[in-house]
């Protein structure tokens, strides 16, 4: 099955100014900023590197020297770079900023089309259950340096060009794309024509509220996997482009696995348990307050690493091996904290029912409509019947 390394060699022919940019070549390009550019692009220069520039370099391998993901992003590369749609973009204002104390790594790059646009991506985190745990602390709201970063990122980059603007990013990297996009300064914001998350968390209501994020909602373009998990955390209610992906459970979080055919993702539907499962968990996320947000993100930390799995692969391969673990660790807590916890379940379990109780309703209701309907039907057939036979 095809996926974006295929899309990018398939679709060779046609230019930016021939065909505008999609949400197939925003993927491209936000999964290229996850390539290791330091030592071969300046931090935050102004001045543009084309791909072929890059790939000429002596330390060019370097971008690629990812032990796990490292082959991914080099047949990447090399389609673009093969490409004459992408063979021609060029790279700058690179930043990769590690803060230890704030336990936040922000990174990021710019692209100049041919066509004089510039797109912004934001690098994501990768399947490590540190880089989840990021995502999820994202979705919950709780304080993260990266995304004041990435506000201050657009910001620069906006006020040293000139032209229209497109942010994205994949995981963690489209969640900095939409709230920089929210936050960004007046001058900046108006040039931004769409903002693309790829399976990246939401916000919580109040979030978008606070710093008037409604502006950009018509120009917010989200996409994600059909069991999607990270990409439906508080989910904004913003209708999401729902992909095929030949993975499965949590896997599908990384793009190399979404299908594309003839040149554009192959589209499905989120199942209805799938939905009622991430409905239930929302609801419930959305009826804590901070204090109980943040310590339920901290033990839900504890609970990946007491999993001993270093990667989300692992964590599905060894739920049950794992588990002994888990329950070892749930021992070790005190009674307030499992008093807390048990308050927190029974809290979950409520709005749950009431959820499903909702949905069994509203099936009720439909199987109804559907009989009066049909009785309707066959009444008129019997009255035209009828009527026929006098």
């Amino acid at each position: 099955m095809a996926n974006i390394v295929d899309y990018a060699k398939l679709n060779c022919d046609l230019t930016f100014k021939e065909q505008a940019l999609s949400i197939e070549d925003a993927l491209v390009l936000c999964e290229l900023s996850y390539l290791k550019f330091d030592g071969l692009l300046e931090p935050m220069s102004k001045e543009p590197v084309s791909i072929k520039e890059l790939a000429s370099k002596d330390n060019s391998r370097n971008m690629f020297s990812d032990p796990k993901y490292g082959k991914d992003y080099e047949k990447l590369f090399n389609a673009a770079l093969a490409s004459k749609r992408f063979g021609d973009i060029a790279f700058s204002f690179y930043i990769n900023k590690i803060e230890v104390e704030n336990e936040t790594q922000f990174a990021a790059v710019t692209y100049t089309l041919p066509t004089g646009d510039l797109f912004l991506a934001f690098r994501g985190t990768d399947e490590s259950i540190v880089g989840w745990q990021e995502d999820f602390m994202l979705a919950l709201d709780i304080p993260h340096a990266g995304r004041s970063l990435s506000v201050d990122y657009v910001n620069e980059v906006a006020a040293n060009t000139v032209g229209r603007l497109y942010t994205g990013g994949h995981s963690k990297g489209g969640n900095h794309a939409v709230f920089s996009s929210m936050n960004a300064d007046p001058s900046a914001k108006e040039r931004i024509i769409n903002v693309f998350s790829f399976d990246g968390p939401g916000f919580r209501p109040e979030v978008i509220k606070e710093y008037h994020g409604e502006d950009m909602v018509d120009r917010m373009v989200s996409v994600i996997p059909q069991s999607s998990l990270v990409g439906l955390l508080l989910d904004t209610g913003k209708d999401s482009i729902v992909v095929n992906s030949h993975a499965v459970g949590v896997m599908q979080h990384n793009p190399y696995y979404w299908v594309i055919k003839n040149g554009r993702f192959v589209r499905t539907e989120i199942s209805e348990q799938h939905k009622l499962l991430i409905a239930t968990f929302n609801e419930w996320l959305f009826s804590l307050d901070e204090a109980h947000l943040e310590r339920f993100v901290r033990l839900f930390c504890e609970v990946l690493d007491a999993t001993e799995a270093s990667t989300t692969r692992e964590l599905t391969g060894q739920i049950f091996k794992s588990a002994g673990n888990v329950i070892k660790r749930a021992k070790d807590v005190d009674d307030s904290t499992k008093e807390f916890l048990q308050g927190l379940i029974r809290s979950y379990f409520e709005i749950a029912k009431d959820l499903v109780k909702t949905e069994v309703k509203e099936k009720f209701d439909e199987a109804s409509k559907a009989i009066k309907s049909s009785k309707k039907t066959e009444k008129k057939i019997t009255i035209k019947g009828d009527k026929e036979n006098e």
